[in-house]
């Protein structure tokens, strides 16, 4: 493996305290707001969502811990799917999915851990940046909807900033089992504890399922019947995944004011069935190691000073051993990505004012393999890609009157060069360092009309860079990457309001996206296949509305619509709609919840019964390879209870047995090294489970 250019100087060796037994907390105190430094105080759960509209929207939905719970989450991307009407999953396989919001899904939209870059090894995106996450270890997700947070790079319709639970004083932790049909079973815990001085956090969680069946009966591995790399029998009998995930963290609080935190969490996954492309993921190791200080109230030019330094490595193993191949393969892939980041906050009597500088390099390579000879295919699939950004930014929020109004810009120097021959590439180009300066910024207004209606609005651009795969995958002599390919750039313009008055709640927004050089997949004139550039633009929007009603009920709602057209095309590509792009989808909930309060713990029931709508998806990219979806409407049933030290949900999702798709995906099974376009994986069909857990 190549020497990576910037790294940190070791791995951080965590030392942490053994649990020696049980006990019951203390009654915990009422909710208070929190933020990275003082999280919530009911740690130990998944402790809510929280969705920024834009800049200017900076209104907070909140999702609390046990309506979360009540979910069978079998990894990330589902939570945000199903509590968020504007977001709609990318359904890859039983593990490992993804998400898209707007129209903006894939790279189009990062996903970070606790604001550093995290992405995964595979060029076929079968192991997701969501998918490298446990949801024991998250306290929030916090989803930015646009180009209005120039804090992060690279974020071209938004990001996921996964934040993840922090060591506390005292004593107190959960232990949580979960089970559900098609074998769907997982279990865990995770522990804190410590000093005013130094607190320790410990977790552990493993899970595995069976191959789930979709709605009309049929298994997995009958996605691939009839196409190449269908299942053999092994293949057919084997487990949908198996993860381990164990992680430590180690606090040290010398003061009121400095907090040094270091953690590591180590993954494996094994088994991982991908049926929409023709591998499948043999074995999965995911380390990721990181360290930060944080300093608070330093002086007048410092209310905030936050150092972080970070490294997130993935082994990704493909292999064929369960498919009918001719010559079975494997490949080795891996990627590193190394960065930190030094922002500061500081309150003047003008405006608020947060700016700081990151970076982070990234080595990525592969080769291919026979699976029964051991001899070496393609040691140029992935050749050593070396990618380095560096940014800086300043970022301003003032109230003026009624007025809010923030402002903010950012630049970045990006440069990425493959260390190995581009032996395909050379059939287009010489090119293959590539340096690119990226200026973005924003300004967002917020207007509040009265104490119960505000107005807001903004417009943005944003950058994301290509891929190290978009510009260096090097599969065969027809199917390569493009070194040329220039960093898609978002003009973006939103628009929208809010009202809520006693027991109302009413939300609209719109969007417009104007995209340069957005990066398309293309079959070449020429006869090979790549990535280009085209001009696209992509508009929609969302309506939310919520009512409270007596006795703990609630009705709530909404609908999402986007749409995205070419404006200008690929080669052999006539066809208009831009691919991806997700149709109308609504969702209507009745929700229950006790009138006791939420950190009581004697007797709280809560529930809800859920319709999910999704129009029929007609306006696809055909030329692309993308094919239409059915209409579909399921239903789901979620409820549980809370006694004492103890939590029970139960629910059932699709609880009349369809057979549905949820989203279109068109992108190519690059590490197969075909362009060849992949199968549709439709959903579970009824899905029933339960989940009990103990807190002390």
């Amino acid at each position: 493996m190549k020497a990576i250019g910037i790294k940190l100087s070791s791995y951080i060796v965590l030392i942490l305290l053994a649990v020696s037994g049980f006990s019951y907390a203390q009654e915990k105190k009422g909710d208070e707001n929190s933020s990275s430094a003082d999280p919530p105080k009911e740690i130990f759960q998944l402790e809510t969502i929280v969705v920024t509209g834009t800049a200017s929207d900076d209104e907070k939905q909140e999702i609390e811990s046990r309506k979360l719970r009540s979910h069978k989450v079998v990894d990330l991307a589902e939570i945000l799917s199903d509590e968020l009407v504007e977001v709609q999953m990318i359904r890859k396989s039983g593990y490992g999915n993804e998400v898209s919001m707007r129209g903006f899904g894939q790279e189009n939209m990062k996903v970070m851990l606790d604001g550093g870059i995290l992405e995964g090894a595979c060029g076929s995106r079968k192991d997701p940046s969501l998918s490298h996450i446990n949801m024991l270890t998250v306290q929030k997700l916090t989803l930015q909807q646009g180009p209005f947070d120039v804090t992060k790079p690279g974020c071209l319709g938004g990001y996921v900033d996964v934040i993840t639970k922090k060591p506390k004083p005292g004593f107190e932790g959960e232990i949580l089992g979960k089970g559900g049909s098609y074998g769907f079973h997982s279990g865990g815990f995770t522990t804190s504890g410590g000093s005013d001085k130094v607190q320790g956090l410990l977790g552990y969680n493993f899970s595995e399922s069976d191959q789930y069946e979709d709605g009309s009966g049929d298994p997995l591995w009958k996605v691939r019947e009839g196409l190449a790399a269908s299942y053999n029998d092994k293949g057919r009998d084997a487990k949908s995944f198996q993860k381990h995930d164990i992680w430590g963290k180690l606090q040290f609080t010398p003061s009121e004011s400095h907090k040094i935190l270091l953690e590591h969490t180590y993954g494996k996954a094994e088994d991982i069935l991908t049926p929409r492309v023709a591998f499948d993921t043999e074995e999965e190791i995911t380390n990721m190691t990181k360290a930060s200080w944080e300093m608070r109230n330093l002086g007048n030019l410092s209310k905030k000073l936050t150092l972080s330094l970070y490294r997130n490595e993935v082994g990704h193993r493909p292999f064929q051993d369960l498919r009918n191949v001719p010559v079975p393969k494997n490949n080795e892939v891996e990627s590193v990505i190394t960065g930190g980041a030094i922002q500061n906050v500081t309150k003047t009597d003008f405006a608020t004012l947060t700016y700081g500088i990151d970076m982070y390099h990234r080595d990525w390579w592969g080769d291919v393999y026979n699976s029964l000879t051991g001899v070496k295919l393609n040691d140029n699939l992935i050749p050593s890609v070396q990618s380095l950004n560096i940014g800086g930014y300043i970022q301003m929020d003032k109230i003026i009157d009624k007025w809010t109004v923030g402002f903010g810009l950012r630049y970045d120097h990006f440069q990425q060069e493959a260390d190995e021959d581009l032996v395909f590439t050379r059939a287009i180009t010489d090119e293959n360092r590539q340096v690119d300066h990226l200026f973005g910024g924003y300004v967002s207004v917020k207007y509040f009309l009265n104490e119960n209606m505000m107005l807001f609005g903004g417009v943005g651009r944003s950058y994301r860079t290509p891929t190290s795969c978009e510009r260096y995958i090097q599969g065969n002599p027809t199917f390569f990457g493009n070194p040329d390919l220039n960093p898609t750039a978002n003009n973006e313009f939103d628009l929208g309001f809010k009202y809520e008055r006693g027991r109302w709640m009413l939300q609209a927004k719109g969007f417009y996206s104007d995209l340069e050089d957005y990066i398309y997949q293309e079959n070449n004139l020429a006869g090979y296949q790549s990535y280009t550039n085209i001009d696209a633009h992509i508009w929609g929007g969302d309506i939310k509305a919520g009512f409270d009603l007596d006795y703990g009920i609630s009705l709530e709602g909404g609908l999402a619509y986007q749409r995205g057209r070419k404006d200008s095309r690929p080669d052999n590509n006539d066809d208009d709609d831009l691919g991806q792009i997700a149709p109308l989808k609504g969702r209507l909930a009745l929700n229950y919840n006790s009138d006791k309060p939420l950190d009581q713990k004697d007797g709280g029931l809560f529930g809800t019964v859920e319709w999910v709508h999704s129009e029929a998806a007609r306006d696809v990219d055909a030329d692309a390879g993308e094919k239409q979806l059915a209409v579909w409407d399921i239903m789901n049933l979620r409820m549980g209870y809370q006694f004492k030290s103890y939590t029970l949900n139960v629910g059932v999702d699709n609880v009349f047995d369809r057979k549905y798709t949820v989203a279109n995906s068109y992108e190519w099974d690059v590490i197969g090294g075909t362009g060849a376009n992949p199968a549709i994986v439709n959903e579970p069909g009824r899905f029933i489970y339960a989940t009990l857990g103990f807190n002390w």
